[in-house]
């Protein structure tokens, strides 16, 4: 029975300490699963193979995390970090007992009853509150993504190796019968080797968030120029209708003087006319920009939109208040508007009548941008559109929607909505603050 118990724990240790690094609310619902379950497999093979059984209940665990997060290296690290602080938690109390109590719970005479079961309460404590300490640390895993896509590898090596050697020596010590020097040689080894693996995780976060400041500097630095072009290219559009206005006039004022009304009525038809419409669907429907103060966004938007209009598509953005930032990371969000608009682009320059909205709604802690195009009557089952690979131009191309939902799914502050209906195609990017 205590060993059932102390197993329990064991295994409800590893549980918590993972969820509280990844700072995910677990419910009740997914204990009450994932609890027993690993405890129905582990128990049977801790009384066949002891202390390595917990090796087969890391990939449940991490299966099941893999489940809700969708990120396989953080799913298989973080299980594994939670079972090194485990590990570590038991040397450590154990040696302050034998330094303080006199009482080594490591060997058989003091690991029955319910002072181990208390024991192994204290690992848990110890374990939860380590494990508090260093969220931080896989939050910016979870936060950036260049991490595990450059280095994650590397750190999940590092960890199953700090893990292995802990295992290593912890069989040597059953061979040895935990003596009281073991334990205090295995526990300065093991402190050494997992204040080395931080020290070795927080130098790889440091050199991310430099490559990822840098990164965003120069999107920033691009964005800018891009709008910067913009803005040159309406001003040159301006002094153009500038000089052909004053021609018009001209023009127009010579017909009326020689009072010349059939060839003022054809001048008006085939030239005053043709202005009109062109002005209707050129850069003057873009002024909301101006509402816009956050330079990444509204250098995405501006290329973007123009872009749409030179392909001649009629664009119209409103952004009724200003915004200044969002709740959403810029790169993140510049990348999430730069697909939306491009499919928004390749979709509605098909249709008879192409058109592009684009609306910035500012709510009081959250801030929604909402892009709807036209669409062909024959447009895929959208949760078809998302899926990896799926593209309506050819093999090898569908990869900017599926990536667009792995973005937002990463982030915490942002929510994606999809809707088609009366020939529009909608999606809706949601950014609400999150507490």
């Amino acid at each position: 029975m205590y060993t059932f118990l102390c197993l329990l724990i064991q295994i409800l240790t590893v549980v918590l300490s993972a969820y509280v690094m990844l700072d995910y609310k677990v419910t009740s619902r997914e204990l009450l699963i994932l609890i027993p379950g690993s405890q129905a497999l582990a128990y049977p093979l801790y009384l066949l193979l002891g202390t390595a059984s917990i090796f087969v209940v890391l990939p449940v665990i991490a299966l099941f995390l893999w489940y809700h997060l969708r990120r396989l290296m953080v799913s298989i690290l973080t299980p594994v970090i939670a079972l090194i602080l485990l590990v570590l938690s038991d040397y450590v109390l154990n040696l302050v007992s034998i330094l303080l109590l006199d009482i080594n719970f490591s060997q058989t005479q003091a690991s029955i009853g319910w002072p181990a079961v208390l024991y192994s309460l204290g690992i848990l404590c110890l374990s939860i509150l380590l494990s508090f300490g260093i969220r931080r640390l896989i939050q910016l895993i979870l936060q950036y993504k260049e991490f595990t896509k450059k280095y994650g590898g590397l750190f999940l090596l590092l960890s199953v190796t700090t893990l292995s050697i802990f295992y290593i020596n912890i069989f040597n010590g059953e061979q040895q019968g935990f003596s009281e020097h073991n334990i205090q040689a295995n526990s300065l080894l093991f402190l050494f080797y997992f204040v080395l693996l931080i020290a070795v995780f927080s130098v790889l976060i440091r050199v991310i968030l430099k490559e990822t400041a840098l990164k965003s500097r120069q999107e920033h630095y691009e964005q800018l120029m891009e709008y910067t072009s913009t803005l040159e290219s309406m001003y040159r559009e301006m002094q153009q209708f500038r000089h052909d206005y004053i021609n018009i006039l001209m023009t127009m004022s010579e017909y009326i003087r020689a009072n010349d009304m059939n060839r003022l009525q054809a001048y008006f038809e085939n030239k005053i006319v043709p202005i009109s419409r062109g002005m209707q669907s050129n850069n003057f429907k873009l002024g909301a920009l101006q509402n816009v103060k956050l330079q990444e966004l509204k250098g995405i938007l501006s290329s973007k939109l123009i872009q749409a209009q030179e392909l001649g598509i009629d664009t119209v953005i409103e952004v009724e208040e200003v915004i200044e930032s969002t709740p959403m990371d810029s790169v993140d969000l510049c990348r999430c508007i730069g697909i939306i608009l491009d499919n928004a682009i390749e979709e509605a320059v098909q249709c008879q009548e192409p058109a592009i909205n684009v609306a910035l709604i500012k709510r009081p802690q959250s801030v929604l941008i909402v892009v709807s195009n036209s669409c062909r009557p024959d447009t895929p089952l959208i949760y078809r559109m998302y899926e990896r690979g799926f593209s309506t131009k050819g093999s090898n191309r569908g990869l900017g929607l599926s990536t667009l939902r792995e973005v937002v799914s990463g982030s915490r502050e942002a929510t994606l909505d999809t809707e088609c209906r009366d020939g529009r195609f909608i999606q809706v990017l949601s950014m609400e603050e999150v507490s």
